[in-house]
Parts: structure tokens; C-alpha cells; sequence
């Protein structure tokens, strides 16, 4: 019987260690005792943006890893202003930190700043002011940058008379009438499932309109980004 009982413990100890395996990182700070040191003083904006299920960090990653391999959580307040963040015990095979959002999985979202690292004596030094961290920044830079301007205020053109360059874009998505779905708004904040935006990049709706924007954004991370910025209320940094 004591053989038997022995093996049943040793089995459950065995499946909570192989169940760790993919646990969801919700631990404030991601640290090690060895390793180097960056920190960054300065002023950042926007922290209260962002709807729950992410982080912002101080982090630091690997070249071609989106997980972050370490990090240090940026207190989200509603207030902005000074912040001085310390992040040690960084593991050799870092390449960059960064100020970045990131998910449960510790998954870069968006990167707001960015510095070469390399294992040295001493700390890594970062300063910046005026860093806008915001939710609504994220998406301009991350998303509206890299894919919607070309045909949307790049060159001068605005297709459907949507210009999504930055300082325009949000005034001309909030609460505006889609000029191709009657009846619902470009971004109706509170509501993803209203909002013509998340709808033509998560579904082909917009096969029929010469342009299937669906094709445009296909990770995940971005889609539920733009999803959650809206059913937060569609706040922006500014």
C-alpha cells in the first residue's frame, strides 16, 4: 500500500510540473538575481489607456523573439508623469530593451522605445521625455502605420475620405458615420462588433468592395488589439 500510495504522489507531482509549462505570466516582475542592468528615467504618458490583459514593461528580447525574456512591470495609474524603472538580472542572449506593451504571454504587442543591448559592466542608461504609451498610440504605430497608410493619407490620397495618417486618424474614425455600412459608425467605442474597422480586418465584409481588408492584418495579437481598444471605450492618448 505504501508503494502504491508513493506512486500516486509522485504521478500528481509529475502533471503540476508539465502543466506549468504553459502558465500565464501575471507576476509583476520577471527577474533573476545574475546578469546586467538597464534603467530608464523619464517622462511617460498615456499608462491609463489600456484595458486589462496587458502590461506595460521595461523588457528586454531576444533578436527574431516576440516573448519577452525578462521584464519589469510599468505601474498603470491614472496619473502620468516621472518614472525611474530598474531592470536587472537581464540574461545574456537580450539583444534590445524596450518600453513595450505586452500580453499575458509576455508577448510584445507594441514598442514605444528601443536600445540596443549587449552584455556589459554597468548599467545601460536609457532617458527619453514625453514617451506616449497610450492604447490608441499603439495602434497608429503599430498598425496604421505600417499597413493603412499607403492607400489612406499616403501620397496625398485618402481612400473612402478616411486619412489615417497620425493626428488625423482617430478624429476621422470615432464616432463617424461608415460611409459604406449604413447605420454603423467607423469606430463605435464600447463596441468592436459595431465598429466598421474591426469588422472589414477580422472578416472578408469588404470582399465586394473592390479590396478585401481582411488581408491586411492577420496576427492575432493586432486584431485583438483594435478589438479591445474599442470595447474600452476607444480612449486615445491625447
Amino acid at each position: 500500500m505504501r508503494h502504491h500510495l508513493s506512486f500516486i504522489l509522485a504521478a500528481l507531482a509529475l502533471g503540476a510540473a508539465s502543466c506549468d509549462e504553459g502558465r500565464i505570466y501575471n507576476d509583476d516582475t520577471v527577474q533573476t538575481e545574475e546578469g546586467g542592468t538597464a534603467r530608464f528615467a523619464g517622462t511617460i504618458s498615456g499608462t491609463d489607456t489600456w484595458s486589462q490583459g496587458y502590461t506595460l514593461a521595461l523588457a528586454g528580447f531576444e533578436e527574431g523573439n516576440d516573448y519577452a525574456l525578462i521584464s519589469k512591470n510599468i505601474e498603470i495609474s491614472g496619473t502620468d508623469g516621472n518614472y525611474d524603472i530598474t531592470l536587472s538580472g537581464i540574461p545574456g542572449e537580450v539583444t534590445s530593451i524596450e518600453l513595450c506593451a505586452i500580453d499575458r504571454l509576455r508577448r510584445r504587442v507594441a514598442t514605444f522605445l528601443s536600445a540596443d543591448y549587449q552584455p556589459q559592466d554597468g548599467t545601460l542608461q536609457i532617458s527619453a521625455e514625453g514617451v506616449d504609451m497610450s492604447m490608441s498610440t499603439a495602434i497608429q504605430t503599430e498598425i496604421f502605420n505600417t499597413t493603412c497608410t499607403q492607400c489612406h493619407g499616403g501620397s496625398g490620397y485618402a481612400a473612402a475620405g478616411l486619412d489615417l495618417l497620425a493626428g488625423d486618424s482617430f478624429g476621422n474614425l470615432i464616432s463617424i458615420p461608415s460611409r459604406k455600412i449604413p447605420g454603423m459608425d467607423r469606430v463605435a467605442p464600447g463596441s468592436s462588433n459595431e465598429s466598421e474597422l474591426f469588422l472589414i480586418l477580422s472578416s472578408d465584409i469588404s470582399a465586394d468592395w473592390n479590396y478585401d481588408h481582411s488581408v491586411e492584418v492577420v496576427r492575432q495579437e493586432k486584431l485583438d488589439l483594435i478589438r479591445n481598444w474599442i470595447d474600452n471605450g476607444a480612449k486615445t492618448g491625447f
